[in-house]
């Protein structure tokens, strides 16, 4: 079961993420623990978490829907591959697009945008947060692909 509509029709009581989001990684579909990230056109916070083990996690980051900056670029992407995360995923921007779609991990965003973000250290980690309709937690799980993104409030069985 590796598609967020075979996991939506075995558990329909999953909510979803009520964005069209844009596959930007390598990794088609994808699933961890969430790590959740507030982070209001500054990517300090995200740098400062994928720079962590990930331990197959997946960082969620509520980038308030802006196409000002870019909340990701390839060098963030790779360090977060090389720290073993999942996935990254973004109510947000990132750039550098034709080298993120060779790294082997999800990355999902709304859009990309040329401009780096500048580094002030706004925004905050591992509180609850808001994207489309759904609130989301720290310590939630997301199973997502290119159909959608779903949250749980623990790890599901998909054997």
């Amino acid at each position: 079961m590796n598609s967020t509509p075979d996991i939506s029709d075995k558990f329909p009581e999953l909510k979803f993420i009520n964005i069209q989001f844009r596959n930007f990684g390598a990794s088609k579909f994808f699933f961890g623990e969430i790590v959740t990230a507030i982070c209001p056109e500054d990517n300090s916070k995200i740098k400062k978490i994928l720079d962590e083990p990930g331990n197959k996690r997946v960082l969620v980051v509520d980038g308030q829907a802006s196409f000002k900056v870019a909340l990701l670029g390839d060098m963030i992407a790779e360090s977060a591959f090389k720290n073993d995360w999942a996935g990254v995923i973004i109510n947000g921007c990132v750039r550098d697009i034709e080298i993120l779609k060779t790294i082997d991990m999800g990355i999902l965003a709304i859009g990309a945008v040329p401009k780096k973000s500048e580094k002030l250290d706004k925004g905050s980690l591992r509180e609850d947060i808001r994207i489309g309709d759904i609130r989301i937690s720290n310590g939630n799980w997301v199973y997502a692909d290119e159909n959608g993104v779903l949250i749980s409030e623990e790890k599901l069985d998909l054997s």
